[in-house]
């Protein structure tokens, strides 16, 4: 197809919402063309206008409505509670997943889900259940691995969020410890390295020998330890 196509969005008093943009002919039939929707200031509902020479434009409404398109607030996710789980827990354990601009945009809400995964070829969808505009409850799927996934939310099926929260699957392991002489004046920073980590907040390294606990002080060689990645975390020794 030769001939030129472009598409805008205008508002109820047709004023234009977002720069008209030239359909790629590669996108163009004769009935049909693909256009991805621009970005615009605010939520609400718009009317598409069509126009073959950028000039005189005509709606595109739906039939059953007065506009064409729908706009939503975009969702985001601020928190998951809990964050972290140990892979060989109950089945039917849920997350809460906290944010705003959570919604259901028809009766079932059947377009509403938890992402988990880090790339495409790991994803696992799971149905999110509305608690209110700030809550969605998502069941934890069953994983066999340790490892720490990300954790996002669409509520049309389609747009996800972006913003990097993760689920944590734990079984810990230790492979080793960096470096492995340490001074004795204690401050030596030592990276333990293994498979399974989380960042809980609630990490703790012991030290010890082959044969029984270390003591410093009063009590065991225990100190808190800092979450890093997934393989790793990082402790202090004691004087």
């Amino acid at each position: 197809m030769d001939d030129s196509l472009w598409a805008r969005f205008v508002d109820s008093s047709k004023q234009e919402l977002s720069p008209p943009k030239e359909i790629q002919s590669k996108l163009l039939t004769i009935d049909t063309f693909q256009w991805q929707t621009p970005s615009v200031q605010s939520s609400g509902d718009t009317i598409m206008q069509i126009s073959l020479n950028k000039q005189d434009w005509h709606d595109v409404r739906d039939p059953n409505s007065d506009s064409s398109f729908g706009y939503y607030q975009s969702p985001h996710v601020t928190s998951i509670s809990p964050s972290f789980g140990h892979v060989k827990a109950t089945k039917d354990v849920t997350i809460d997943v906290s944010g705003s601009g959570f919604a259901c945009l028809d009766e079932a809400c059947s377009d509403l889900q938890c992402r988990f995964g880090n790339s495409p070829s790991q994803y696992i969808f799971v149905k999110g259940v509305l608690a209110n505009s700030e809550l969605i409850r998502c069941k934890v799927p069953e994983y066999t691995k340790p490892d720490v996934l990300g954790v996002e939310v669409t509520i049309n099926g389609e747009s996800y969020t972006s913003d990097n929260k993760t689920y944590g699957f734990f079984d810990p392991f230790v492979l080793d410890a960096v470096p492995r002489l340490i001074s004795t004046d204690g401050s030596t920073q030592i990276e333990i390295k293994g498979l399974g980590f989380v960042n809980s907040g609630q990490s703790k390294a012991s030290l010890n020998n082959r044969t029984h606990s270390l003591l410093c002080g009063d009590g065991p060689c225990t100190k808190p330890a800092v979450f890093k990645d997934k393989n790793t975390l990082i402790t202090s020794t004691f004087a």
